[in-house]
C-alpha cells in the first residue's frame, strides 16, 4: 500500500487553546472519541484504562469497530482541525445508521493532548492498516521552514489485516501519577451519552459494559416527572419550532455533587448540573434534592451550534439559551415547590406517627382540634423545626389544650401566623397562664397528701380508706406520672389471678393489688397495711406477680405493654440482713419496696419544688398567698 505524506496544519496555539486548555480530565477526553466512534458508525467500542499508578510507558486505548478510515480520510478528515464534517458531508445524519452526527467543529481529536503528549492512531478499513503517531511537544517545536507538521508513521503496525474495520486511539506519557479509577470513569462516561445505553452501540470499560444502571436512574427518584406532563410542557419556541424532552425529579436523599439537571444534545451531554441560572434562597435547600435529563437538540442544527466549544455548556446569551433557561427556571420553581409539599407532608407523617398525634387530635373537641391544627401547621410549615424537636412543642399542646386561655392565646397569635419566635413568644406568655393552672393542681395534690399522711399515722386499716387514693391517683406512686391508663383492667386481671389466701392474718392482708400502665411500661403496684413490717414471703410474693406479668402480659402487640416493674408499698423496711440482701437484688430486676413515708415524703418534695419555681414565674399565686387570700375572705 503506498501511502500519502500526512500532513496536519495548524498554529501551535491552536492547540494549546483547542486541546491542551479545554480538556484536563480524563473522562471527558474518553468521551471525545467515544462521539467520534458514534459518527463512525460503531456499534461497539473498547476503552483500556490503566488501574495501577501512571508510568512514562502507561497507556490509554479506546478501540472502536466502526467504519475505519483509509490513508486519504486520515488526511482529508482526522488532520483537518476546525472540519465542519456536517456541512462538508451535506447531511446532519450518518451515511447508514441514520445517526445524528455529533461532531461538528473538527477539535475533539485534539482533547487528548489535554492529558497527555502522544496519541497513536490506528485506523483499519477493507483489509488495510494505517498507524501513525502524533507528539505535541513535536507539534510545538516543528520548525516553519519544513511546512505542516508530519506525523510518524508506524511502519510496524501499518499493511494488510484480518482485523475488523474500526479505529483504535493510544494516549501515552500521560500527564498525571494517581491511578485511574475505571468506575469512575464508565459512570462519568454513563452520564454524558445517552446513547452509551442504545442496544446497537455497546461500549465497554475494562471489559465491563456500560448499562443503564450506571447512569442516574430515574427509579431512584422518590417521585419524577415527564417533561410532557409538567404545567409549562415541552415547548420551548412554538414558532421558533423549539422543543424538549426528558424527565426531571427529586431523590430521597441530598447530594452536593449529583445535583441540577443534565442538558443533552444529538445524545451527548452539552452542560451537566445545571440549575439554568435560577437565583433563589427561598427553597435553597430543594436545590440539593432535584436531577433529571433534558435532551435539547435545537441547540444543534444547520441554522446554528449553541454549546460551548468544550461541549461543556450552553451558550445562554443566546436567544435559544435565553429561551431554553427561562422555560427551565418556571420548571425550577414548580418542582421546588412540589419538593415542599412532599417534605411537609412526610414531616407531618413523621412527627404524627412520633407522637401519635393523630389519634390524640381525633379524641378532642372541635374547639380544641381548631386549636391543635394550628399549632400542629405551625410547627410543619417551619423549616427550623426538625421532626424530633417538635415532640416537646407537642406534648406542651397535649398537657395544656384543655385550657381555655391557651386557647386564647394559640388563635390569637395563629392568626399572625406562628414561627419559631412567636412560639417562644408562646412559651413565655403561657409560663403565667400554666403556672396559675399548675399551682391549683398542686394544690389539690398537697391536700391528697396531707390526706393519706393523717390516714398513715393513724394507721388505718380499712381498705375503703387507703385503696381509692391509689386508684385514682397513680402519681402517689411516682409524681412524674401524669397520665396512666389501664389501672382498671390490669387491676382487675391481677386481682382475680393473684386471689389472697383466707388464711393470712388480717395484718399480712394487702389493701389491694394495682396496675398501672404509663408510656408502655406495666407498673405492678402491691398495698400493704400502714403497720405492716417488710417480709421474705412478701418479696416472694411480689416477684411472683412481676414473673407472670412479664411472662403473660408484656408483648408485642398494639395494645401489649413492652415491659414490666413490680413496687411493693408496707409500713415499715425490715432490718433482717437476709431480707435485706433479697430486697436489693429485687432492685435489680426493677422490683422496688417502698414504705408509706417514702411515697410521702418524695410526693411532699417534688410538689414542695414546683410550687417553689412556679412562685418565681407567678409569685401572687403561691401556695402562701392563696392561703391569705381564703383566709382574708
Amino acid at each position: 500500500m503506498t501511502l500519502p505524506e500526512f500532513r496536519m496544519h495548524f498554529e501551535p496555539t491552536t492547540i494549546e487553546h483547542l486541546g491542551h486548555s479545554l480538556y484536563t480530565r480524563i473522562a471527558p477526553v474518553i468521551g471525545e472519541l467515544v462521539s467520534n466512534s458514534w459518527d463512525a458508525e460503531a456499534e461497539k467500542v473498547e476503552i483500556t484504562i490503566p488501574e495501577t499508578s501512571i508510568t512514562p510507558d502507561t497507556e490509554i486505548v479506546v478501540r472502536d469497530y466502526g467504519n475505519g478510515m483509509n490513508p486519504n480520510e486520515i488526511n482529508d478528515a482526522y488532520l483537518q482541525i476546525g472540519r465542519n464534517c456536517r456541512v462538508e458531508l451535506g447531511r446532519e445524519v450518518t451515511k447508514n445508521k441514520k445517526r445524528d452526527i455529533m461532531g461538528r467543529k473538527g477539535i475533539g481529536k485534539l482533547a487528548a493532548f489535554g492529558v497527555a503528549n502522544e496519541v497513536e492512531l490506528r485506523s483499519i478499513k477493507n483489509g488495510e492498516a494505517v498507524c501513525i503517531k502524533l507528539n505535541f511537544n513535536d507539534m510545538k517545536t516543528w520548525p516553519k521552514e519544513k511546512g505542516d507538521y508530519q506525523p510518524v508513521v508506524v511502519d510496524s503496525r501499518t499493511g494488510k489485516t484480518s482485523e475488523e474495520n474500526g479505529t483504535e486511539l493510544r494516549i501515552r506519557q500521560i500527564q498525571r501519577s494517581t491511578p485511574i479509577v475505571s468506575e469512575i470513569v464508565r459512570k462519568e462516561l454513563a452520564r454524558r451519552f445517552i446513547i452509551v445505553t442504545k442496544k446497537d452501540f455497546e461500549v465497554y470499560v475494562n471489559g465491563t459494559k456500560i448499562t443503564k444502571a450506571d447512569r442516574r436512574l430515574r427509579e431512584d427518584c422518590k417521585k419524577s416527572w415527564e417533561i410532557n406532563d409538567l404545567p409549562m410542557g415541552n415547548i420551548i419556541s412554538q414558532s421558533a419550532g423549539w422543543q424538549v424532552d426528558g424527565w426531571i425529579g427529586v431523590t430521597s436523599k441530598t447530594s452536593q455533587t449529583e445535583r441540577g439537571l443534565d442538558i443533552f444534545v444529538r445524545g451527548k451531554a452539552a452542560e451537566l448540573n445545571t440549575m439554568f441560572n435560577l437565583k433563589t434562597t427561598t427553597t435553597q435547600f430543594a436545590r440539593s434534592y432535584v436531577v433529571g435529563e433534558i435532551t435539547a437538540n435545537f441547540l444543534d442544527t444547520q441554522k446554528g451550534d449553541f454549546v460551548g466549544t468544550g461541549r461543556s455548556s450552553v451558550q445562554w446569551e443566546t436567544l435559544p439559551g435565553e429561551a431554553l433557561e427561562k422555560w427551565g427556571q418556571e420548571v425550577l420553581k414548580y418542582i421546588f415547590a412540589e419538593w415542599l409539599k412532599m417534605q411537609k407532608k412526610e414531616k407531618e407523617d413523621k412527627i404524627a406517627k412520633l407522637t401519635n398525634f393523630h389519634t390524640w387530635y381525633q379524641s378532642r373537641t372541635t374547639r380544641e382540634q381548631k386549636v391543635a391544627k394550628t399549632f400542629f401547621d405551625a410547627i410543619i410549615n417551619d423549616e427550623n423545626i426538625e421532626p424530633e424537636s417538635a415532640k416537646p412543642l407537642l406534648e406542651m399542646l397535649k398537657t395544656n389544650i384543655e385550657y381555655q386561655a391557651f386557647q386564647d392565646l394559640v388563635e390569637e397569635i395563629g392568626e399572625k401566623g406562628i414561627s419559631v419566635e412567636t412560639l417562644i413568644k408562646l412559651f413565655n406568655d403561657w409560663r403565667i397562664i400554666e403556672a396559675r393552672e399548675h399551682l391549683i393542681l398542686s394544690d389539690g395534690r398537697f391536700e391528697i397528701i396531707e390526706q393519706l399522711d393523717d390516714l398513715v399515722e393513724r394507721g388505718a386499716l380499712e381498705v375503703q380508706h387507703i385503696q381509692p387514693i391509689f386508684e385514682e391517683h397513680g402519681w402517689i406512686v411516682n409524681p412524674s406520672w401524669n397520665e396512666v391508663t389501664g389501672q382498671n383492667r390490669y387491676s382487675k386481671l391481677l386481682r382475680e389471678q393473684f386471689e389472697e389466701s383466707s388464711k393470712l392474718t388480717e395484718k399480712d392482708r394487702r389493701i389491694d393489688i394495682l396496675g398501672y400502665e404509663v408510656g408502655g411500661t406495666l407498673h405492678v403496684v402491691e398495698i400493704k397495711r400502714p403497720d405492716k413490717t417488710l417480709s421474705w414471703a412478701d418479696l416472694d410474693q411480689i416477684e411472683r406477680y412481676v414473673r407472670w406479668v412479664r411472662k403473660n402480659v408484656v408483648g408485642t402487640g398494639k395494645d401489649s405493654p413492652r415491659y414490666a416493674t413490680g413496687l411493693l408499698i408496707v409500713g415499715r423496711l425490715s432490718r433482717d440482713s437476709t431480707i435485706q440482701d433479697k430486697q436489693t437484688a429485687l432492685a435489680g430486676q426493677d422490683i422496688r419496696v417502698e414504705t408509706f413515708r417514702d411515697l410521702l415524703h418524695t410526693s411532699e418534695k417534688v410538689y414542695g419544688l414546683v410550687d417553689e419555681r412556679l412562685q418565681k414565674i407567678a409569685p401572687e399565686y403561691s401556695r402562701k398567698k392563696r392561703k391569705e387570700r381564703k383566709r382574708s375572705k
